[in-house]
């Protein structure tokens, strides 16, 4: 996670804390290693919020002490703000709850399956801090389970996700409310931790399962309060904005472009001119370049001199694998590897939800898709088409743009499957196995299957990057995938 994207979270937190009351004027901001722990930045990216905040003249700043807030706040205007705030996220923060059930419950899980001894005496720490009057430690807590995984990715989302509609300020004045609920929260943080020193992954996951149910109903309990606002307000949906603030745009346009080649170019066919690629994606042409650039480190396309860029997708001439070490290409790809990860420990739930929505057309399209990917032998396409199955028919928005944003990186994912000196890893057990889930309309069998593959497909893609010369690769934590 690159530094701007981490200081512009950090940021937007404190400033709508501040723009809806939760810091009153004159109040102290949350102490700078309680805001490194929360947001696990360095001390330098809250330095640059704070000095953001600072220049706005929301905050002033002095050596040795804690931010003081200067914004000069109506209390009955910050209620009044997030109450329209409220009203316009209502709709997609309920989503997004219900999402975040799929999500959370299995991640933690894993987290905390993967917690060494260090990681639980941290745990107990920051359980010791926990306090009816400090939301941060349980933040901590939390992030710091999810941090076993080695996934920045996953803690981006996890940031994201929490972060979205303030709910720790919907009850701000109840005061009996809020005691009860971090009280609950501290008593099932105890029983979380007993449990994993048991092993009792069976009831940890009934746990955590609860734990955010119980989140859902305090925000369901908030919406029901709310008055309408006297004037229409603009919905405002969630947003993974990982992908809308990074500065890759060459990759960006990258994979773009890996989706179009995969879905409507075939071997020896030329692309669009520079141009033309730069008017359809409303990019500069410089990035049209690089990204190209880009495809033809890893042996996509080809530009011939005269002719133009030829696709050379399936050809017997890969890249070769010192490609890999190209810093950018290198960073991209790690985001592959951690999006991959995600996948795997998120699938399972999300396909059995998914699933029971899915239209008899769209199973039947899929069906098609794995008959011919049977006779084409081409089986690394199947974990494509069956992820994308429920990314493209995913009735929640908020899951939609969660599995969109993970697909996106999947198309990088393709070129590592035709990188000699390394042979195919897949075979048809696992498009035979879908593809009967899919005729006998199995919920179960899909789900446990795409898991299977996913776990596949992380496996070998660690093992190449690896290979490659991308020593990141091996930090990255191996799910414990029953």
């Amino acid at each position: 996670m690159d530094e701007l994207n981490l200081y512009n979270i950090a940021y937007k937190h404190l400033f709508n804390c501040i723009h809806f009351g939760l810091y009153p004027t004159g109040s102290s901001l949350p102490t700078i290693p309680e805001l490194c722990r929360t947001f696990n930045v360095s001390s330098a990216t809250i330095h640059s919020a704070l000095r953001l905040l600072q220049e706005e003249n929301y905050v002033s700043l002095s050596q040795g002490r804690s931010a003081i807030v200067t914004y000069d706040i109506n209390e009955e205007e910050c209620r009044e703000k997030y109450r329209i705030y409220s009203y316009a996220t209502k709709d997609a923060l309920l989503d997004l709850c219900n999402t975040m059930l799929l999500i959370w419950p299995e991640a933690m899980l894993q987290g905390l399956k993967l917690c060494s001894d260090k990681d639980l005496k941290k745990l107990d720490e920051i359980f010791e801090r926990m306090s009816p009057y400090n939301e941060y430690p349980y933040f901590e807590f939390f992030l710091h389970i999810l941090k076993s995984l080695e996934n920045p990715l996953f803690l981006n989302l996890y940031q994201s996700t929490n972060f979205f509609g303030h709910s720790t300020i919907m009850h701000l004045g109840d005061n009996a409310y809020i005691y009860g609920y971090m009280t609950y929260l501290k008593r099932e943080a105890a029983q979380i931790l007993s449990l994993r020193r048991a092993s009792d992954y069976v009831q940890l996951k009934d746990l955590l399962i609860r734990l955010y149910q119980r989140h859902i109903e305090g925000v369901q309990r908030y919406q029901d309060s709310l008055l309408p606002p006297d004037h229409p307000v603009e919905p405002i949906p969630y947003e993974w904005n990982y992908f809308s603030e990074r500065p890759l745009v060459n990759f960006n346009l990258a994979m773009k472009l890996l989706r179009q080649i995969y879905s409507s170019f075939g071997n020896q066919e030329y692309l669009p001119s520079f141009t033309s690629l730069a008017k359809q994606y409303s990019v500069p042409l410089i990035t049209v370049r690089r990204a190209i650039k880009i495809l033809s480190d890893i042996g996509i396309v080809e530009t011939i001199p005269g002719k133009g860029t030829r696709v050379m997708v399936g050809l017997d001439n890969p890249a070769p694998i010192s490609s890999f070490t190209t810093p950018n290409f290198k960073k991209a790809l790690l985001q592959y590897l951690q999006s991959v990860q995600i996948i795997l420990v998120i699938c399972k739930d999300v396909a059995l939800s998914v699933f029971p929505a899915l239209a008899d057309s769209s199973i039947q399209s899929a069906i098609s898709w794995l008959q011919n990917i049977l006779i084409s032998k081409d089986y690394y396409m199947t974990f494509g088409i069956c992820f994308g199955l429920l990314n493209e028919k995913a009735q929640s928005p908020a899951l939609k743009q969660i599995l969109g944003g993970l697909m996106y990186f999947q198309y990088l994912g393709y070129p590592l499957n035709d990188m000699k000196p390394y042979a195919f890893r897949f075979d048809s057990r696992s498009t035979t196995a879908l593809l009967k889930s899919l005729q006998e309309k199995d919920a179960e069998l899909f789900a446990a299957e795409l898991q299977h593959l996913a776990l596949e497909v992380f496996k070998a893609g660690k093992e190449k990057l690896t290979a490659g010369g991308i020593h990141e690769a091996e930090t990255i934590a191996l799910p414990v995938i029953l």
